[in-house]
C-alpha cells in the first residue's frame, strides 16, 4: 500500500491499484507493445493481493504498512506465489516477466549493509530460486536475451513512473527506456509546479501528447491515521472509495 497526500486528505493506494496505473501507461506506448507485456505490467504486483486485503497496522503511523515498509522475508514468498498464479492464470510469459520484475527488486538489495540479516537472504533466495525457472521458460517461449531486456525494462519503467503519478516517488527522477530501433535512453520525469500531479516526461515517448491516468483509492481519515488496530479493520470493510487521477504530457504543452 502506498499513500497520496491530495487537498481533500490522504488516499491509500493498493500495490494492485498502482500496478494497473503501470499498464495504463504501456498501453499509451508509442511503439505497439505485446499483449502479454501489456498484462504483466498491470498485474505485476499479483503477489501483493491477499496483504492489500489484510495489511497489517504500523501503530507508528497509525495507518496501514507502506509497502517500503514491509521486508523482503516477508514479500519474496508472496511474490513466489504472484508469479505461480500468473503462471496459472495467464502463462509462462506473463509469469516470466513478473518473476523478472522481482528479480529487478531484489537486485537492488545489494548493500546487504542496509538491511536484515533475515531480508537480504531471502532477496538472494529469490533470485537463486527464480533464475532456473526463468531461464527454462525464456527457452520454451523462444524468447530473444534482446527481447526479454527491452520487456523487463518497459515493466521496470512504468512501475517507477506510475510510483510517481501516484505521489510515492518526488521529481525529477530519470529512467533507462527502451528506443524502437534497439539502445536505450533516458527520460526525465518532472512534476509541474503549482500543478499537482500534472508531469512533464521528455523525451516524449507516447502516441498521444497528454495522457491521463486515473484509478480507486481509499481515503482515510480526516487525522490521516486510526487510533488503533481495529479502527483500520473497519475501515479496510468500507465500501468507501475516490478517484484520483495524473496526467503526463510533452515538455511543449506544458
Amino acid at each position: 500500500m502506498l499513500f497520496r497526500t491530495e487537498p481533500s486528505g490522504v488516499l491509500a493506494i493498493s500495490q494492485p491499484t498502482h500496478a494497473w496505473i503501470s499498464g495504463q501507461i504501456l498501453r499509451a506506448w508509442g511503439e505497439a507493445l505485446g499483449e502479454p507485456l501489456l498484462l504483466a505490467a498491470e498485474q505485476h504486483d499479483i503477489g501483493w493481493l491477499d496483504w492489500e486485503t489484510a495489511p497489517t497496522f504500523n501503530p507508528a503511523t497509525g495507518r496501514p504498512h507502506l509497502f517500503r515498509e514491509v521486508g523482503a522475508a516477508v514479500h519474496s514468498p508472496m511474490w513466489r506465489e504472484g508469479v505461480k498464479r500468473a503462471l496459472g492464470a495467464w502463462g509462462a510469459h506473463v509469469a516470466l516477466l513478473v518473476s523478472r520484475h522481482g528479480g529487478v527488486i531484489y537486485r537492488r538489495y545489494v548493500d546487504r549493509h542496509r538491511i536484515g540479516e533475515a531480508d537480504a537472504a531471502a532477496a538472494q533466495a529469490y533470485l537463486d530460486t527464480q533464475a532456473p525457472i526463468e531461464a527454462e521458460w525464456a527457452t520454451m517461449l523462444g524468447l530473444a536475451a534482446t527481447t526479454l531486456q527491452k520487456e523487463t525494462t518497459l515493466v521496470a519503467l512504468s512501475d517507477t513512473l506510475s510510483l510517481a503519478l501516484c505521489g510515492e516517488l518526488k521529481t525529477p527522477i530519470e529512467v533507462e527506456a527502451p528506443k524502437a530501433g534497439g539502445g536505450t535512453q533516458t527520460l526525465r520525469l518532472v512534476e509541474r509546479h503549482a500543478h499537482p500531479f500534472d508531469f512533464v516526461l521528455s523525451p516524449w515517448p507516447l502516441r498521444q501528447d497528454v495522457l491521463t491516468v486515473e484509478g480507486e483509492a481509499r481515503p482515510l481519515p480526516a487525522t490521516g491515521r486510526f487510533d488503533d488496530e481495529a479502527a483500520m479493520r473497519t475501515w479496510l470493510n468500507s465500501p468507501r472509495r475516490s478517484v484520483f487521477r495524473a496526467r503526463l504530457m510533452r515538455e511543449s504543452l506544458a
